[in-house]
């Protein structure tokens, strides 16, 4: 038995009709799409500051906040603390866009340090780097920024000083105006 093909000429009115059903199941799928946000994860705001909560609580992980957020708003956030602790005073900690929170405990005393979030945090999130202070393995993390070019921007901010805009990277040998646009979102002074 032989399989064979027809082709059939599609009328006008069938290609539009055709045309409306992509549409109206293109719109249902992104529809339903974002109503599955909620579950997939967040997708923060421009002017989000992120927070990222590691150590004693109960959920660590980088949070986002529409204010500056206190410390005590910081661990609620991340579910509260693991277990009780014997001090109920939080310190009052400056908790600015891209700084790593860690709470630890011993013999129920609480120690909290702080730090910057990982550069791959900051990347994704599209935190800028400070091209000023940056390590050569933070500026690697930014795309578009190799091992080699990283060394380059240390060794020219060694040598002529702390960049005063993002614009006078480019006079790093190797940073092109092409390159500078790729890195820009990622960078800052």
């Amino acid at each position: 038995m032989h399989l064979v093909w027809v082709m059939k000429r599609i009328s006008r009115q069938q290609t539009g009709l055709s045309i409306l059903v992509l549409i109206l199941l293109l719109g249902w799928g992104t529809n339903y799409l974002s109503s599955l946000q909620g579950d997939l994860g967040f997708i923060g705001r421009g002017n989000d500051i992120f927070i990222l909560i590691t150590g004693e609580v109960r959920n660590p992980g980088v949070y986002a906040f529409d204010r500056q957020p206190s410390l005590e708003e910081s661990i609620s956030r991340a579910g509260g603390l693991i277990r009780e602790l014997r001090s109920k005073t939080w310190p009052e900690l400056p908790l600015t866009q891209g700084i790593s929170v860690q709470i630890s405990s011993e013999n129920g005393h609480t120690e909290i340090s702080t730090g910057s979030i990982p550069a791959a945090y900051k990347v994704t999130l599209k935190i800028p780097i400070s091209i000023n202070t940056a390590s050569r393995e933070e500026l690697d993390a930014v795309p578009g920024i190799g091992p080699s070019l990283a060394r380059k921007i240390i060794g020219y901010r060694s040598l002529y000083g702390p960049f005063e805009s993002t614009e006078q990277i480019m006079g790093v040998p190797g940073m092109g105006k092409l390159r500078y646009q790729k890195i820009r979102p990622y960078i800052g002074t």
